[in-house]
C-alpha cells in the first residue's frame, strides 16, 4: 500500500472536519472543506492523501445528487437568467438556449452555496441529425456529448435526465489521457470532475490514478 506523507495540521483538520460533516449528512460543508484540503494536497503532490479525500468528496457529491434526484418535482426548464443570488429549486434543472453551459455552472455553484440539492445540466440547440448536445464546463475542461432527445422536450423525463448524466460520465472518461505524464493526467481529471461533479466514473478513475501515482512515488 502507498505510504501517506506527513501532513500539516491545517490539512488534517480540514479532512477531519470534512469527514465529520460527511458523517452528519451535511454534504455541502463536507464538499467545501474537502475541496479545500484537496487543493492543498495537490500542491504537496500528496497523491495518497488526494485519493483519500476524493473518495470522501465523491461520497458528499453522491449524497447531494441523491437528495436532488429524489425530488418528485418536474424538471425545471430554465431559458433565462434566474437573477443574481437566486438558486434553482431542489431537484433537476435543465438549462436551455439561449443560455449556455457557463450559465449552468454558475447556477449550480449558486445552488451549492445556498445548500440547495440540485443537479443542473445544460442542453444546446438540437443538431441537424435531431440529437441534443449536453455540455458541461469548468476551467480547463469542456465535456460535450450528443444524445437522443426526450420524448417530450417540454416535459423531459427523470430517466432521460439520468441518461444525460450517464452520457456525460462516459464522455469524461473517454477524455482521460493515460499516455500523459501522471501528474498532468491527475490535473486533467481534476478539471473533469469539476465540470461533471455529479458523475461517478470520473471520480473513481481519478482515485485510481492518484493511487498509482502514490505507488510510483513509493517505488522511486
Amino acid at each position: 500500500m502507498a505510504r501517506s506523507k506527513q501532513r500539516p495540521k491545517a490539512i488534517q483538520d480540514l479532512i477531519q472536519r470534512g469527514s465529520d460533516a460527511l458523517g452528519d449528512g451535511d454534504w455541502f460543508d463536507a464538499e467545501r472543506l474537502l475541496l479545500k484540503a484537496l487543493g492543498m494536497l495537490r500542491s504537496r503532490q500528496d497523491w495518497a492523501g488526494m485519493a483519500e479525500v476524493i473518495e470522501h468528496m465523491h461520497s458528499a457529491r453522491r449524497g447531494r445528487r441523491k437528495a436532488a434526484l429524489a425530488s418528485r418535482s418536474a424538471i425545471q426548464l430554465v431559458d433565462e437568467d434566474l437573477g443574481e443570488g437566486i438558486a434553482p429549486e431542489r431537484g433537476r434543472a435543465l438549462i436551455q438556449p439561449p443560455m449556455v453551459a457557463a450559465d449552468a455552472r454558475r447556477i449550480r455553484l449558486e445552488a451549492i452555496s445556498q445548500k440547495v440539492p440540485a443537479v443542473v445540466l445544460c442542453r444546446e440547440p438540437t443538431t441537424r441529425l435531431g440529437e441534443i448536445p449536453i455540455a458541461a464546463i469548468a476551467p480547463g475542461a469542456t465535456v460535450r456529448v450528443r444524445i437522443d432527445p426526450p420524448k417530450s422536450e417540454s416535459k423531459p423525463s427523470a430517466s432521460w435526465f439520468r441518461s444525460a448524466i450517464d452520457a456525460l460520465a462516459r464522455e469524461a472518461i473517454a477524455m482521460d489521457q493515460p499516455d500523459l505524464e501522471i501528474s498532468r493526467r491527475i490535473d486533467r481529471l481534476l478539471c473533469l470532475i469539476d465540470a461533471v461533479p455529479e458523475c461517478d466514473a470520473p471520480h473513481e478513475r481519478l482515485i485510481q490514478v492518484c493511487l498509482e501515482a502514490a505507488q510510483n512515488s513509493d517505488e522511486n
